[in-house]
């Protein structure tokens, strides 16, 4: 469902900037996958299951959203979720991984040196070895399936959407690219009315981002118009889930402006707080902005 937002700024110039903004409230979809999450999954379910795997396979850190909604959902599919968690695993375990436990799934912790290596490490050498006809999922979701799902996430936003009238920009956050890469391949019917893509990475050195989300783009849709994707990565506030005060204060404010309104720390606060800076420098003047809440909630469990 559509929820249209006003910002409210402490900002005068912004009354004259003739900005339109609404908000896509992604995480109000599927309460147990929201977001992109499970538009990442949806094919690498279908997938699995066509290949009559038992066991899917992914990568992710502690506190995951997508090892959280991979949990969640996998064995609704007769299909056991396997987790490579980054670092070693403590006695007590987070809250994100106790869910992922409780649903069936399974952990292997993984050193550091062993996840940077991803496919070409020893571990999954071996869990290649224990389980050899389990279906595996890079980090995030983030291969092609997880583009197409997001692409047609995207056509079911733009539906939605028109409801409200034409918007000229979607803004997404950004951690792997996959959801930005989905966006940037779905083109209106009209292709000359389709939105441009404006991302903000999550982390650091989030402008590298770049040429996967354009490939990502083109396997899906070979026609694209990848000059529609702008990549803004001054506002990843000291790295991938760096929560420093300012931004924790600026969630604050806004949930005051807006309660109806919940942002998650690593992604979609990055957005908003970003998008807010732009527009006071004067670089999206007359624009109708559409910001895209990818979920992502679960992850305050990594702060105090």
């Amino acid at each position: 469902m559509i929820h249209p937002l006003t910002l409210t700024l402490d900002n005068p110039l912004l009354k004259s900037k003739n900005i339109r903004i609404a908000i896509y409230r992604g995480d109000l979809e599927h309460k147990q996958a929201p977001g992109n999450k499970w538009h990442k999954l949806k094919f690498n379910l279908e997938a699995a299951k066509a290949q009559g795997a038992k066991q899917l396979i992914s990568f992710g850190g502690p506190y995951s959203n997508h090892l959280h909604a991979l949990g969640n959902i996998a064995l609704s599919y007769a299909i056991t979720p396997i987790a490579i968690v980054r670092g070693e695993l403590h006695p007590q375990l987070t809250p994100t991984l106790r869910d992922f436990v409780k649903a069936g799934g399974i952990l292997w912790p993984s050193k550091r040196i062993d996840y940077r290596a991803g496919m070409e490490s020893e571990l999954v050498a071996d869990l290649k070895a224990y389980y050899p006809k389990a279906y595996w999922v890079p980090e995030g979701g983030s291969n092609s399936l997880g583009v197409k799902g997001c692409c047609d996430w995207a056509q079911e936003i733009h539906a939605q959407a028109q409801a409200l009238g034409e918007f000229d920009t979607w803004v997404v956050s950004a951690g792997t690219g996959a959801t930005s890469a989905g966006f940037l391949a779905y083109e209106t019917k009209n292709e000359n009315n389709s939105p441009d893509v404006l991302v903000f990475p999550a982390l650091k050195g989030g402008e590298g981002l770049l040429d996967d989300i354009q490939r990502f783009a083109l396997t899906q849709n070979p026609q694209t118009d990848i000059e529609r994707l702008k990549i803004i990565g001054d506002y990843h506030h000291g790295g991938y889930a760096k929560l420093p005060q300012e931004l924790k204060d600026y969630i604050e404010k806004l949930h005051l402006l807006n309660p109806e309104l919940k942002l998650d720390p690593v992604y979609t606060a990055k957005v908003v707080y970003g998008l807010e800076q732009e527009i006071i420098k004067g670089h999206l003047d007359n624009r109708n902005l559409l910001l895209i809440h990818t979920g992502g909630l679960q992850g305050w469990s990594g702060y105090q």
